[in-house]
Parts: C-alpha cells; structure tokens; sequence
C-alpha cells in the first residue's frame, strides 16, 4: 500500500464540510467581463461556444415578480433593476423552468420559481446587461446564456463529408450513425504524439501534405539489402496511413481516426502490393525494435509459417499491440497473422451496417470496421476510394492508439478488451463469425476506457487531479466549461453516477495507489 502524500491528507481534510459559492463580482454599476471568467473564455455572440445577446437569465430576490409595463417593456422593482433593463432594450420576460415543480419547496429554496429570461432586442451586449444587472439590490444572480449543443467534433477538412466510416449521415444512400461515432469521440480525446503505430505494409508517402509531421523515419524489410527507403511505391499503405491518421481539421483532404499519434512506416511489400512472410515477419520485429506501441497489418498472408507466428509473439511480448486484416475472398479463412492468437482480428462491415461480403469470417474474427468504398490518402499526394478489411484495420488501430493514451494505465490487453466490449453488436446477438463482438465504436470505446479521477485528462491519475476534482464536486458547471473533453463523471469515484462529496474518500483512495 501506497503511503498517502500530504497533499492529499490537506485535500481530503479541506474538502470536510466545505460548501462553495461564487459570486458575479461586479463593482456597483461597472461593466466588468472577467467577473464572468470560465477560465476558458468565451465563444462568440450566438454561435455555438458563445452566448446569446437576445437575452439573459435572472434570479430574483423573493417578493420580486415582473411584470408588463403597458408599453413593449417590463417591470420588476420600479427603481434601478427598471432602469438598467429600460437602457438595454428588454421587451419582455419568461420563466425559465415553467411555475409548476413536483417539490415547490425546494424550487423555491433554490430559486428556480424565480428564474427569468429577460428578453433583449438581438444583437444587445448582453454580457454588460448581466454585469450591470448583478451588482443591483433584489437579483440574486444575473448572467448571460451559454450556447452549446451536440458534444461532437466537425472537422472542416473539406471531404470528411464523404467519409461515412467516421460519420454516416446517409450521405452514401447508407444507413445513418453506422459509423463509428468519430465526432463524438473527438470530442473526448483527438490522440498524442507520443504514441507510435508501425504502419507495415507498402510504405508510407512521408511527404503527403496531409500526413506533414506525423510520419518517422521507417524501414523496408522487402528492399534487398534492407534499408530506410520506407516511401510507398504503391499507394495502399498511404490509404491505410490516411484512415488511421490522416492531419484532421487542418482544412486538407480527409480526415484521419487519430489526429496526433506518430507513423512508423515499414515497408514489407513490392510496388505492386505483395511481399513474403519472412519479409514481413522481419518488419514486426523492427516495429518492436524501434519504438512501436502498436503494429498495424492491413495484409493478408495463407501459409502461417513459424517465422512469422515467431515474430508476432516476440512483438506482443514486448508490449506491442497487434491488429491485422481478417483477409477478403477467402471465405470461412481467416488470414495470417490475423489468424493467430497474439494478433487482434478485423473484419468489415458496409454502410448500412451489413457484413461486407468480400471479408473472410471464422472463430478467430475479433472485431469489425468500415471495410467498403473507403476515402483516405493515396500517393503522389492524392486520394482514392478502395474497399477491403485492408481498410477496417486502421479505424481499430487508430482506436486503440486513442484508448493508450486517453487512459496511460490500460494493458494491451485492456485495450483489446475495450476495442470488443464496446462494439456495437451486430449480425447474431453477442459474438459471431462474420462481425465478431460487432462494429466498432470509438466514443463508446473512450468512455469506457475513461479513467475514475483523472480530472484534467492527461492519461494519468496524480496530484495534478485534486484541483480539477475539487471543482467538479464543488461546481460541475464550471469543472465542464473549463475542461470540455473531459466527462465529470470521472468523479464519480463510488460509481452512484452522481458526483458529490460521498466520491471524496474514493479519489484520495485511487490516488494514494490503494
């Protein structure tokens, strides 16, 4: 058992019958923007992330109630609430919760039976009218009214519209949300650059505009003698490196799974896309050699010979995840290395969420990915639209390069567990031959990798967590606002899916190790 550090000993003594409270701060009649500070800063006027400027939210002090002037305006106190809401506009007013509460008595202890929107002409500086309004006598709290919506991230890279694997809207004549909600995982986690992912296939075009800096100085096992001339002659291994991590929101071409992790590029296949197993047995071990965390094998191999099952044990036993194409036009064949134990099994599946026919089924299928008319990357700085479990691969690869780093204490096979727990089942109910334990999904992957007390989202679970978890628990808004890609749910520490004061001796738990 782990000693527990007088920081947490001051943090779980501090947070003993504490109660929280934060006030507006304005100076008496001075508009002041700070006093509203998330710590993040604010969008624009009404767009989303911003506020809106036609109007604010109120609560009044009990025993105020407005009322319709008579004259296009309202009236609340007759005196200085009146006269600021006359010099901003306000036309009129509306409760915001409706006057009818199954517990009137703790709506009105809270204050909810007084809370107002006060209705402004748009474009008003609303966050002014707020401030001015939140130092007068008889408001309790007055603030502007956030804008938010949908927790997904829209890249604007210009043909991630077209790439239904990441996000269907139909857009294919498909079957809308079969995808592997890629937006919604975005808005979790986008990845880090110091997870590497060896690429092992026909090489990588290092100098493709939308892979600038992700791709690392790789190897080619096919080349004789082998050497560092790991560029795609091909195009496949570009196409699977775009899938995986094409630069996303960057404004060029597609949109990639993860956005930051590093591309080991081996090259183990001809210009024309075949190669040998010994050639790509000897590129797995230069993978685990040369800094791999995962391996990803967009390839298909019949023979399974010993040299090649030697080289996928030697790589998973040193840590490295294996994830490999389940083959296409074999049938009841699953292929090599897909097909051995230590290698993670991706078949496909098509826009309408159906089994892609072309991919090979069996008992050894893991997991499955958007395998049919995928876009992504191609050489001579291009793009293409090909299909085959080739394809399905890196969504899964790049999954689990997201889970490594979103939860730094996860297992390689905490992260195969994850990848299969959180698929969306498909085809027979629980696992099958064709989808295995079904399509993958990203976000839900992520949430449940998510890591109980990690409260700034660094992987990690440490000292550096105590003040975001104090702010969750004392203010869930603010702990949203200032960390929006994390889920305040990681403070539920009892797992009672409310987060309060009864969570605090589970985080000093969690981070003194017990």
């Amino acid at each position: 058992m782990m000693r527990v550090g007088r920081n947490a000993c001051a943090f779980s003594a501090a947070m003993i019958g504490v109660s929280f409270f934060v006030a507006p701060g304005f100076a008496h009649g001075t508009a002041n923007s700070a006093a509203f500070d998330n710590g993040v800063g604010f969008g624009r006027p009404d767009e989303f992330g911003g506020y809106s400027t036609n109007h604010i939210v109120v609560k009044l002090a009990p025993g105020l109630i407005p009322a319709d002037d008579g004259s296009n305006g309202l009236t609340i106190d007759g005196g200085a609430i009146d006269d600021i809401c006359r010099a901003f506009g306000a036309t009129g007013f509306e409760p915001v919760f409706g006057s009818n509460f199954a517990n009137q008595a703790l709506a009105d202890a809270i204050g909810l039976s007084r809370t107002y929107r006060i209705v402004t002409p748009a474009g008003t500086d609303t966050l002014t009218f707020a401030g001015l309004l939140s130092s007068v006598a008889g408001v309790e709290s007055a603030e502007i009214d956030g804008i938010g919506g949908i927790a997904e991230v829209i890249p604007n890279d210009p043909r991630f519209p077209e790439q239904w694997g990441l996000h269907n809207t139909g857009q294919t004549g498909g079957t809308p949300d079969a995808d592997v909600d890629a937006p919604e995982a975005w808005a979790l986690h986008t990845g880090a650059d110091d997870i590497v992912v060896a690429i092992i296939d026909t090489g990588v075009q290092a100098t493709h505009p939308d892979l600038a800096g992700r791709v690392l100085p790789g190897w080619c096992t096919y080349c004789n003698p082998p050497s560092a001339s790991s560029d795609d002659l091909h195009g496949h291994g570009t196409h699977v490196s775009g899938i995986f991590g094409a630069n996303t929101n960057n404004a060029t071409n597609t949109a990639g799974v993860n956005w930051a992790a590093k591309i080991l590029p081996v090259r183990v296949l001809s210009a024309g896309g075949t190669g040998t197993e010994s050639q790509c047995a000897a590129g797995i071990t230069w993978a685990a050699d040369n800094g791999a965390d995962i391996a990803s094998l967009s390839l298909q191999y019949y023979t399974g010979g010993q040299t090649l099952l030697d080289a996928v044990n030697y790589a998973f036993s040193n840590g490295v995840l294996m994830i490999a194409a389940a083959g296409n036009n074999r049938g009841n064949t699953i292929a090599f290395p897909a097909r051995f134990d230590h290698c993670m099994c991706v078949g496909g599946t098509t826009d309408e969420d159906t089994w892609y026919t072309s991919a090979n089924f069996g008992a050894q299928m893991d997991v499955s990915a958007p395998a049919d008319l995928i876009l992504s990357l191609w050489r001579d700085n291009g793009t293409s639209t090909i299909s085959g479990t080739s394809m399905a691969t890196p969504f899964v690869s790049g999954t689990a390069a997201l889970l490594m780093s979103y939860n730094r204490t996860l297992s390689i096979g905490d992260i195969e567990n994850l990848l299969e727990s959180s698929a969306d089942d498909l085809g027979t109910p629980a696992w099958d031959q064709y989808f295995g334990w079904g399509r993958l999904n990203t976000h839900a992957a992520l949430l449940a990798a998510a890591l109980r007390g990690d409260m700034n989202c660094d992987g990690y679970l440490n000292n550096f967590d105590i003040d975001p978890f104090v702010l969750a628990v004392s203010d869930g808004a603010a702990y949203s606002s200032a960390f929006p890609n994390c889920d305040i749910l990681r403070a539920d520490m009892n797992s009672d899916n409310v987060v309060n004061n009864f969570d605090i001796d589970g985080f000093v738990a969690a981070l003194a190790g017990d």
